[in-house]
This record gives structure tokens, sequence and C-alpha cells, in this order.
């Protein structure tokens, strides 16, 4: 399975840098929390999110993913699962209690109804299975951030406001 996400992680990179894609103009980047164990899938994350022009701030485990959420604004929290040193349900508990607006998709390996019914009672607006689409992945962190964003949440939100 890693290998898998590796080679498909240095496929986007050679398909992202190859593109030689700029952005000559200064627009604001909704910014993504992401809580992932897997260095490869936050690695992938990072590169293909960013081409869309999003900024991917990781944490590899549920403490340090807590900590960012205590002192960044976000505009996402993206939790994987796996890490070591805690339940990301359990993060999601406390996040939520942080920030009860910002929106939080689980991708996790868990599948199952009961999966998925705990990680949105925990506090999700959605729940993805890995591995998952990743043009399913940004459809759903589109269009919740274009909500929150309406809503008047989020890093960029605050921005504008400023």
């Amino acid at each position: 399975m890693r290998r898998r996400v590796q080679k498909a992680t240095n496929r986007l990179r050679e398909h992202l840098f190859g593109a030689g894609q700029k952005n000559s103009m200064k627009i604001p980047r909704k910014h993504i929390l992401v809580v992932e164990s897997d260095g490869n899938s936050v690695e992938m994350l990072r590169l293909y999110l960013g081409h869309f022009m999003y900024r991917v701030t990781a944490a590899d485990t549920c403490g340090e993913g807590l900590q960012l959420a205590r002192i960044k604004r976000v505009d996402l929290y993206l939790l994987g699962d796996g890490c070591e040193d805690g339940d990301t349900f359990e993060l999601c508990r406390k996040i939520r209690a942080l920030d009860s607006d910002t929106p939080i998709i689980f991708c996790s390996a868990g599948a199952s109804p009961a999966d998925r019914r705990r990680g949105m009672s925990a506090g999700a607006q959605a729940y993805l299975a890995k591995p998952c689409e990743l043009q399913e992945l940004r459809q759903t962190i589109r269009c919740l951030i274009a909500g929150a964003l309406a809503r008047g949440v989020g890093a960029v939100a605050d921005l504008a406001r400023a």
C-alpha cells in the first residue's frame, strides 16, 4: 500500500511541477489542517491540494493536531486515522469544542456504517472512506469551504472582514 501511495505521489509531483503553472495574482489561499499519520499521504495531499490553491498544514499526531487547532485559524480540518497517540474521533470532539463552525472531514480506512455514524456524531460534516478519489475529496472540500465562507466562517473570511 505504501509503495502505491509513493508511486502516486511521485506521478502527481511530476504532473504538477512539469506543468509549470504559476498564478501571478495574490489570492488568499484557503488553509486546511490535515491530521494524518502517514507521511506519504500527507505529501500527496499537500501537492494535490496545493495545485488547487489550498495551503496545507500537517500534524502527524492527535496532540499536535489539537495544538495547531488552538493556535491556527483554518478553513477546514481533514482528519485521517491511525494516529499513535490518540483517537481521531476524540480529536474531532475536542476540535469541535474549540471551533463549532469550521468544517471537518474524516478520511478514514474505516468504511462501515458504524464508523461513518461515529465520525458524523463526533462533529464532522463529511466522512470519506480510504482509498478515496482525490476529485471527490477536492469537491467535498470545495463545497464545505464555500458553505463556511457564505456563513462568514474560516481564515479567508477573517481576511475579508479585516
